[in-house]
């Protein structure tokens, strides 16, 4: 079975970029909200940020660029 791990990105400077897991869907990512429910969202694309990165999600009908500790609100 071929692997499907990949990582394309999608501008030319190389700082948004998207990785897909074995089955060959977005990655995931699990965030917190501020009562301690955990929010699994799958990742649109991840954006370089300083030496750090984003992760853009959808999440209650908007599209938030987040970092992996953000609290989201309820």
């Amino acid at each position: 079975m071929r692997n499907k791990n990949r990582t394309l990105y999608l501008n030319n400077s190389g700082s948004k970029w998207v990785t897909f897991d074995n089955e060959g869907r977005h990655d995931t990512i699990t965030l917190q909200t501020k009562n301690g429910v955990e929010v699994i969202r799958r990742v649109n694309f991840w954006q370089s940020f300083g030496n750090h990165a984003t992760a853009n999600i959808s999440y209650k009908g908007k599209k938030l660029d987040v970092f992996a500790d953000t609290v989201l609100d309820d």
